[in-house]
């Protein structure tokens, strides 16, 4: 007897909100994978260049093209540049290349830089 109590009190979803919820949370899905996508394009990846010491010509073939335009300024591989990016962070260090797919790589005294290049507010030159 307590059974049928318990169902007459359940109330069951119809089609119409089951598609609802489903529709729903498709949106919330494209929401957060265009969120993470454009979250990954903004960042910059940062490595210390000591656990990288044995690695850095291997930077060097993942970064094959040795020059780069940007501004009507060109930048060559062995350049001393300064990058500053559109987070206001400032890198100084020297030119490694670019990779052709919108990354730039720069050794720093400290660091292995990569970047995208829609980041990259101003590069200027330090020295040749």
């Amino acid at each position: 007897m307590k059974v049928g109590v318990i169902m007459d009190k359940i109330e069951f979803l119809s089609f119409g909100e089951i598609i609802f919820c489903i529709v729903i949370s498709f949106f919330i899905l494209i929401f957060l994978k265009a969120f993470l996508f454009f979250r990954k394009l903004s960042r910059e990846c940062v490595y210390p260049i000591h656990i990288f010491d044995n690695m850095i010509k291997d930077f060097y073939a993942m970064f094959p093209k040795q020059s780069i335009m940007f501004k009507g300024n060109i930048y060559k591989r062995g350049m001393f540049i300064k990058i500053t990016t559109l987070h206001k962070k400032i890198y100084e260090g020297e030119f490694v290349g670019f990779n052709g797919k919108d990354m730039i790589c720069i050794i720093t005294k400290s660091a292995i830089v990569t970047n995208n290049i829609k980041n990259i507010k101003d590069i200027n030159l330090i020295k040749y």
